[in-house]
């Protein structure tokens, strides 16, 4: 499933921005080999321009290793839609293409193509585009699940490895997108850059690429606070988690030619600056002749909560202790908020700053090391300053002379003092600061803070996601920001741990290392090359795992969640010759029931909450239901009316209770209770219940369910391939024109 609009907007936006960016000269330095209107020729004779956009626009842009034409159509009415394509202004060759047309009719949700056809039109198109790179590229094995919901369309994305030597590039090649249903081409992207290639002669074996990898403590024991996808209840912690991760600046890769980690020269960097923005909290006045209502639990909980809380001035003296604000500053802001990790916890954020400029007014350099503004974090239980941020006037051409050693000492000396309990806990990452410092090198450039950075140490284990980072300009010698990550937690028990060697077999066999192309860049040079590097790469069609437990060294996800093996696509062994083989492949393919992995069991009789998480699956996606409990299916079905009951999870189903299920799936009940419109086709219709007799006369209609041919019966207990056939002809009825 894919928003078309948003990434043509995106790839719109994009180019437009390397075209206002490019400069002038540049362009007229370098003229384009192909003229604009054989790039619109060779756009128009490879794909259909719809008509209807007659509005048209171009742009030249211009990066290190391409120069390209873009392309616009787009269509002149509100009803929108747009067209664009990107031609290389060197070779002459199509290197993108969007299209992107608004909605009118509901998408089928069966697809009409097969992967095989859609793959075809792929190829198809690439010979026909870039003939002479077809060879260098191979068809990555598909594992893609496609979506059998209702809302947007349903496409195959089809992808090719560019190859060199025999060895993949990574990050380079083809993508193709095709609508599964009508089969037409929505999108293409080819990325190929122009750099040498380094001879694949004299690369070391993969057994002494992994033997560094192991020895070079690439994986690493830790504690981590993971991105939870749903908030925490009022009273609920985040758990940190034991795990085995990758930790080092190479992230895994090991250079092919060396034996030794590779580490990027530079990276993006971003500021670990104040809090972000700040909200003025509301001064709700309460008028003392309204009468007071009365309180839930959960109000007077949140009463007693916030009832032992330091005050807003409090708060201010706590920031006041350690930084000195000047009479000229004013509180312009103040919010009492909950920690998001832990809903216990409060903190206040406080912001100073003078009376603002007009906006055409800047700073202009000066020698007044007075800050323009601050920013204060406290902790509302115990008054501890948990950071700041100092927004310092530009400096007058001051010389920054502080050295990286000096920074440290005073972010020590200070960090003894403001948290003089933790800082036992705390230990210096110079890993991490020299990293941060590197990056804000660039040549030429007087470099005007150290950054200095502590992980917390909980059991002799680093914990990343906790600690303390330091920024001190070096021209006024000042700490100008603190921040404190700190989470009050039980921690996992380090006994029992799998052990490195362990883990990091279990993570190579995940995600083994493979030998490839990779581009870094240099910073002595100004430009990327590429480089070979052994990578730790998921195969292709397994899901990605960026952690180990710590203890069963089960795969877990960015959330800390084990990794089933149910998800994904799934080429079912035991349905051949089967009367629902075509239904049941297709649910496999949108890795529905897959509770059995590659086996569907298609003679077995299917429980309710089976049957129910597949419909959850194919009306929400898969991505949205995989977590839910047997009980949370149930509840979930019982809100969307189809079933109306509690029933039980394990109950076998019905013929009966199939068609209710299939009828109120397509929001068709109120017709079903009209039984008297009906006639039936089958030989027991009279002895069909008038609570029945409607839904077994609309399934029949819409072809979802046909009985055995002649009756209906409706105590028939249904196998799971009867249920896969009434769930796909479901999914494939039109209720509206």
């Amino acid at each position: 499933m894919h928003t078309w609009r948003q990434k043509f907007l995106t790839w719109l936006l994009v180019s437009l921005m390397l075209l206002t960016l490019l400069p002038a000269a540049a362009l007229a330095s370098a003229p384009a080999t192909i003229p604009l209107e054989q790039a619109i020729q060779a756009v128009k004779q490879n794909f259909i321009v719809p008509p209807e956009y007659t509005i048209f626009n171009s742009g030249f842009n211009e990066s290190e290793n391409r120069r390209a034409w873009s392309l616009i159509w787009s269509n002149p009415d509100d009803t929108g839609g747009n067209f664009g394509a990107q031609v290389d202004a060197g070779t002459g060759e199509i290197i993108s293409m969007n299209c992107w047309k608004p909605e009118t009719l509901p998408p089928n949700r069966i697809p009409s193509i097969s992967l095989p056809q859609a793959q075809k039109i792929g190829i198809d198109l690439l010979q026909r585009l870039v003939p002479n790179r077809v060879s260098s590229m191979t068809l990555i094995p598909d594992s893609q699940v496609i979506s059998l919901t209702s809302y947007g369309r349903s496409n195959y994305s089809v992808r090719w490895q560019r190859l060199v030597n025999n060895i993949p590039v990574l990050g380079e090649g083809a993508n193709v997108e095709i609508n599964a249903d009508s089969g037409q081409v929505l999108g293409y992207n080819l990325n190929w850059s122009n750099l040498n290639m380094p001879a694949a002669a004299g690369v070391i074996s993969s057994e002494l690429a992994r033997h560094s990898f192991v020895q070079e403590g690439i994986i690493q024991l830790q504690y981590v606070l993971v991105n939870n996808m749903r908030p925490l209840a009022a009273r609920q912690k985040q758990s940190p988690l034991l795990v085995y991760r990758v930790d080092h600046p190479s992230n895994g890769a090991i250079d092919a030619l060396t034996g030794k980690p590779i580490v990027p020269e530079a990276n993006q960097w971003f500021s670990g600056g104040g809090g972000g923005g700040m909200y003025v909290m509301d001064q709700a006045k309460t008028a003392s002749t309204i009468p007071k209502l009365p309180l839930s639990p959960q109000e007077k909980a949140e009463i007693d909560q916030t009832s032992g809380l330091i005050s807003q001035e409090a708060a201010a003296d706590a920031i006041k202790k350690w930084v000195a604000i000047p009479n000229n500053l004013r509180l312009q802001s103040a919010n009492l908020e909950q920690d998001w990790r832990d809903p216990s916890q409060r903190m206040w954020n406080l912001s100073w700053s003078s009376a603002p400029s007009p906006a055409s007014s800047l700073p202009s350099p000066t020698s007044s090391t007075q800050p323009l503004s601050i920013y204060g974090k406290v902790n509302a239980q115990t008054g501890d300053l948990l950071g700041f941020n100092l927004e310092l006037p530009p400096a007058n051409d001051s010389v920054s002379t502080m050295s990286q050693e000096a920074a440290q000492t005073l972010a020590n000396d200070f960090l003894k003092k403001v948290q003089a309990q933790r800082f036992p806990q705390l230990k210096l990452d110079a890993r991490s600061s020299d990293r941060e410092n590197a990056i804000k090198i660039f040549p030429g450039a007087d470099q005007s803070t150290w950054n200095v950075n502590y992980l917390r140490i909980v059991n002799g284990i680093s914990f990343p996601g906790n600690g303390a980072d330091i920024r001190v300009d070096r021209a006024s010698q000042k700490i100008v920001a603190y921040n404190l990550n700190w989470v009050d937690s039980d921690f996992p028990s380090a006994q029992n741990v799998l052990g490195l060697n362990r883990a990091n077999e279990l993570y190579l066999q995940t995600a083994p290392l493979t030998l490839c192309y990779s581009t870094y860049y240099k910073a002595k040079r100004g430009l990327p090359e590429m480089s070979l590097v052994y990578q730790p790469q998921t195969p292709p069609g397994q899901p990605l795992s960026s952690m180990i437990d710590a203890r069963s060294g089960e795969k877990l996800n960015e959330q800390g969640q084990p990794i089933s093996q149910n998800l994904g696509v799934h080429v079912f062994n035991d349905i051949a010759g089967n009367f629902a083989e075509k239904e049941i492949s297709l649910l496999g393919q949108a890795g529905v029931m897959s509770e059995y992995q590659d086996a569907f069991h298609p003679n077995e009789s299917i429980k309710l909450v089976t049957l129910l998480r597949a419909m959850l699956d194919t009306a929400s996606g898969i991505d949205n239901t995989r977590n839910l409990s047997d009980q949370d299916v149930i509840k979930r079905s019982l809100v969307l009316g189809w079933i109306k009951e509690d029933l039980s999870p394990d109950s076998s189903v019905s013929r009966g209770l199939l068609s209710q299920l299939m009828v109120r799936s397509l929001a068709l009940e109120y017709l079903a209770q009209l039984p008297e419109i009906y006639q039936l086709p089958y030989q027991d219709s009279s002895s069909i219940g008038t609570d029945l007799k409607g839904y077994a006369a609309l399934t029949w209609g819409l072809g979802i369910i046909r009985g055995d041919g002649v009756n209906f019966d409706p105590q028939h207990t249904i196998s799971r391939a009867e249920a896969a056939l009434a769930l796909v002809k479901t999914l494939g009825t039109k209720t509206r024109p």
